[in-house]
């Protein structure tokens, strides 16, 4: 009786996981109208996402190159960047390049980039240099700052690049810096400055 209409939802589950790289949990619950069977309209299904975090991918992979393309998130603080199509276009042992073009969850009221989503970036972008050093090694936050230089409009395509300046045993430095793609010219810049835990 529920052949058709089961094997229609594990397929959709199987495309959801494949699509998400993550683990699925799938509730479905099938309200019986009579005993001869199941009206298709009273079957109720629900499926919950659970995705792996930028910085688990790689460790998991020991590999910063699986972080390449659309910045995918965990759902947490860091989903504005999902939000916002913020795509990991180059990652490597020295620098990570990063697009995206200013949309309305990236934009404070007045329309430009809001200085919490660049702090963010400073954090993610930073994060993401150091694991194209070492996949198994993001570090923790001990200092982070931001110098906001100009303003970025929405619909404005901008370039994020991080940069390693210093690599140590204990501490790790590095800087972002955030261009308009267009014409270059500055929007912000950033240090990131990271512990290891060993």
């Amino acid at each position: 009786i529920l052949g058709p209409l089961h094997s229609f939802f594990l397929m959709r589950c199987h495309n959801l996981v494949a699509a998400n790289t993550g683990m699925l949990r799938v509730h479905h619950a099938a309200l019986f109208g009579s005993r001869a069977g199941c009206s298709p309209s009273r079957l109720i299904c629900s499926a919950q996402v659970t995705r792996s975090s930028f910085i688990a991918r790689a460790k998991n992979a020991n590999d910063a190159s699986v972080l390449l393309g659309p910045f995918t998130s965990t759902g947490s603080f860091d989903r504005v960047l999902e939000e916002a199509g913020v795509v990991v276009s180059h990652i490597g042992p020295d620098e990570v390049t990063c697009n995206f073009a200013v949309s309305d969850s990236s934009c404070n009221n007045f329309g430009t980039l809001h200085g919490g989503f660049i702090a963010l970036l400073v954090d993610v972008v930073g994060t993401l240099a150091l694991l194209g050093r070492d996949p198994s090694q993001a570090g923790v936050s001990v200092e982070m700052n931001q110098s906001f230089c100009t303003a970025a409009r929405k619909g404005e395509p901008l370039t994020c690049t991080g940069t390693v300046l210093r690599y140590g045993q204990t501490l790790a430095f590095t800087q972002v810096v955030l261009r308009k793609t267009v014409d270059a010219k500055l929007i912000a810049t950033g240090r990131h400055t990271k512990m290891f835990l060993r």
